[in-house]
């Protein structure tokens, strides 16, 4: 009979818990496999050279082996945190609109403060277009600068939370402590592009607004 002493019991996914790590000296006496092995597992210390060194190992390999990575190992899993991640951006995505909706009543409310300005500028012979262009470029210029403050502090907060893991997990018995964070170039451009679109509808709205009666101002100035 074969015994060992436990070390350590770790939680991760259901899948992975049913799981007991031994020493493979220990595995092949307990099994009475003194040869064969079922898999090899590497891990590379760049993340980033996971599918090319996939592909030429592969081609080493042929076609008798199986090379897959972690992604193509756990499908499911991470089809469902693709999912999370889809759902999360487009419920953040709801609450922009719902807050541009403050750009343009700032917007309104200015457009009618500035009645007279508006009509001054009409009277010197300031094309429509033109007012409406500055009431356009006011609305990009709030929008943008609050996304991009916006990105640069969810920027800082991640690497704060690489650096130092200050959000630690509930949950006892896990790989890891801390929350773990991952930062994607990609991310950061479809924000952008995201809340670029949602400010380009709302500053344009309200930049009609700036030219709608103009002619009734003329009379009121």
């Amino acid at each position: 009979m074969k015994t060992i002493h436990p070390k350590g019991v770790y939680e991760i996914q259901q899948q992975f818990d049913e799981f007991v790590i031994v020493p493979i000296d220990f595995a092949r006496e307990l099994l009475g496999e003194e040869k064969n092995i079922s898999a090899i597992e590497i891990t590379l210390k760049q993340a980033d050279l996971v599918n090319s060194f996939q592909k030429e190992l592969k081609k080493d390999l042929g076609k008798n082996f199986v090379v897959k990575n972690r992604i193509q190992q756990n499908q499911l899993l991470y089809k469902i945190l693709i999912s999370e991640k889809w759902a999360i951006f487009l419920i953040l995505t709801f609450v922009l609109i719902i807050a541009i909706f403050n750009i343009i009543g700032s917007l309104t409310m200015l457009v009618i403060d500035k009645r007279k300005d508006i009509a001054i500028l009409n009277s010197m012979g300031a094309a429509p277009e033109f007012i409406r262009s500055i009431f356009f470029t006011e609305g990009m210029m709030i929008s943008l600068m609050g996304c991009v403050a916006g990105m640069f502090t969810g920027f800082v907060f991640c690497i704060l939370q690489l650096q130092y893991k200050f959000i630690k997990m509930d949950q006892p018995n896990l790989t890891t402590d801390a929350y773990p964070v991952n930062l994607k170039w990609t991310d950061f451009v479809l924000v952008f592009f995201t809340v670029c679109i949602i400010s380009v509808i709302a500053s344009y709205i309200s930049s009609r607004l700036s030219v709608k009666n103009i002619s009734n101002m003329k009379e009121d100035l």
